[in-house]
């Protein structure tokens, strides 16, 4: 998502705002640096403790407003206007609660793929939630990511996928033994220029990769709601909790791990590539329904 800092200000300026709040709100527009503006991004944005509070929640509502206001001179379509009206900003009241990401059940997942129509939108859905990866991780993936030569000399082994994360850094992220059969085939049916091509977008720059972000995001909160896993209120609009995007997916398969497979944390934080344990703790709060059942008896 770009947006040119000069335009926002400008836009602020008009409604004659006070010096320092502009101030205060182009301190906050320049922590704000995810790709789109939608429900898991504000989640993450005030997830950060520094920006739990009014005055980073004013700029939120105004700078949602600049992009529903602006939108066509920005270069955004219609769509992606109305996914930005839907997001809600929670209000601060008090102590901030903060929102747990309800984890989708492990078979459940199967229901999400049979909901998504192409080979693609498949394996992207399965290699996000079996490999742990982040929206920007998985759109980044080439063919050379996978270590095909080593996995190929036995094929019933996982194999490993090179991935780039949060200021490009770099992770190796593991593949079931049958999704890198799938991928293989993939390839295969399809022309790629190079063994460098990405296998999801293609090899023309940011606004393609943010292009493809807002497609796929789309394409899964869709899936979510045929497959009955999003839940439609009275008005028939999607209920926040449960709606399917791309980090619920990789917070799914955490849950799984420590819940069904019996992982330590240690080994989920090997898993989902966290430099700190502490990162991988907010996990451990699925633990809890099966805590009180233990205590019960």
């Amino acid at each position: 998502m770009i947006v040119p800092i000069d335009k926002f200000e400008t836009w602020l300026e008009n409604k004659n705002l006070k010096k320092r709040t502009i101030e205060n709100y182009i301190y906050y527009y320049n922590k704000f640096t995810y790709e789109c503006f939608n429900q898991e991004t504000i989640s993450r944005f005030l997830s950060i403790k520094a920006n739990r509070n009014s005055i980073a929640r004013s700029f939120l509502v105004n700078f949602q407003k600049f992009l529903k206001v602006n939108y066509k001179e920005l270069g955004f379509s219609q769509e992606f206007r109305m996914e930005i009206a839907e997001v809600e900003l929670p209000k601060l009241t008090g102590r901030i609660k903060e929102r747990l990401v309800k984890p989708i059940p492990h078979e459940q997942i199967q229901l999400l793929e049979k909901a998504l129509e192409t080979e693609q939108l498949k394996l992207q859905l399965l290699l996000s939630y079996y490999c742990a990866l982040r929206l920007g991780e998985l759109l980044k993936i080439s063919i050379m990511s996978f270590n095909w030569e080593i996995w190929k000399q036995d094929v019933s082994k996982m194999g490993e996928c090179r991935v780039y994360g949060k200021g490009d850094k770099e992770g190796i992220a593991l593949v079931p033994a049958v999704l890198m059969k799938r991928v293989s085939i993939y390839i295969k049916n399809n022309k790629f220029n190079s063994v460098n091509s990405k296998i999801f977008i293609s090899d023309d720059g940011d606004i393609n990769l943010k292009n493809k972000s807002r497609t796929w995001q789309m394409k899964l909160r869709k899936a979510g709601i045929v497959a009955g896993i999003t839940k439609l209120d009275g008005k028939d609009k999607p209920i926040l909790d449960t709606v399917v995007h791309p980090h619920r997916l990789r917070h799914s398969y955490a849950s799984y791990l420590l819940n069904e497979k019996g992982l330590n944390l240690k080994e989920v934080q090997e898993v989902l590539r966290h430099a700190s344990l502490q990162s991988t703790q907010i996990y451990t709060h699925i633990n809890k329904e099966s805590l009180k059942e233990k205590l019960s008896h």
